[in-house]
């Protein structure tokens, strides 16, 4: 993350997915050689009753979180991606971005190759947590990401560094991810639409 001399911050940037497997042990009975089934007691099979799920669907606040949580992984990514290299176009960006957050990212994107700058190293999300969601019109949920850039570096067009040596690496930021189409794109439609930063202690891990 870059910190120009404007005050504004630059950010860049799924959910794992859980597996269950089910064991199922076949029971056996046997009787003595000549024994009389009907005096052993032995009961006769029965029909194994109907297999049921216990697993309970996702609530469309559920789905919205994870959503809203995996855009935000994929605007990291796309962000760094689009700094890291000249011939991405900016456009990538309307993938993961809108309103405010994309006209920002797109006009610093866009200072930055004028300038013949890129940047090398990618951004470590530390920790994200989703704090509310609204499914209201905008569907709307807040997004706390904890973010490093202690890796991340801003060069010129001969490698050197650009970065000043205040900038702050790590920190907190809280986006503003919506989704103006939840009824008909649920998991699809969701974008970060706005930021910004929180005054919190650096989080664990960073």
């Amino acid at each position: 993350m870059e910190v120009g001399n404007s005050g504004m911050t630059i950010f860049r940037g799924v959910s794992a997915l859980a597996a269950a497997a089910m064991v199922m042990a076949a029971l056996t009975s046997c009787t003595d050689e000549g024994q009389d089934p009907a005096a052993s007691g032995t009961p006769s099979p029965s029909s194994p009753a109907p297999a049921t799920s216990s697993s309970t669907p996702p609530s469309d606040s559920e789905i919205a979180s994870e959503a809203a949580s995996a855009v935000v992984w994929k605007y990291f990514k796309t962000v760094d991606l689009v700094r890291q290299d000249s011939n991405r176009p900016a456009s990538e960006l309307k993938a993961v971005a809108a309103s405010s957050q994309l006209t920002a990212q797109k006009n610093l994107l866009k200072s930055q190759r004028q300038a013949d700058r890129r940047q090398v190293g990618e951004t470590k999300l530390v920790e994200v947590k989703v704090e509310s969601v609204s499914l209201d019109e905008p569907a709307t949920a807040y997004v706390d990401v904890c973010w490093d850039v202690s890796d991340v570096d801003i060069v010129d067009g001969d490698g050197k560094s650009v970065v000043t040596p205040d900038r702050k690496d790590v920190g907190w930021t809280r986006f503003t991810v919506t989704n103006a189409t939840w009824e008909t794109a649920p998991s699809d439609g969701w974008r970060v639409s706005g930021g910004s930063d929180l005054e919190k202690e650096p989080c664990v891990g960073s």
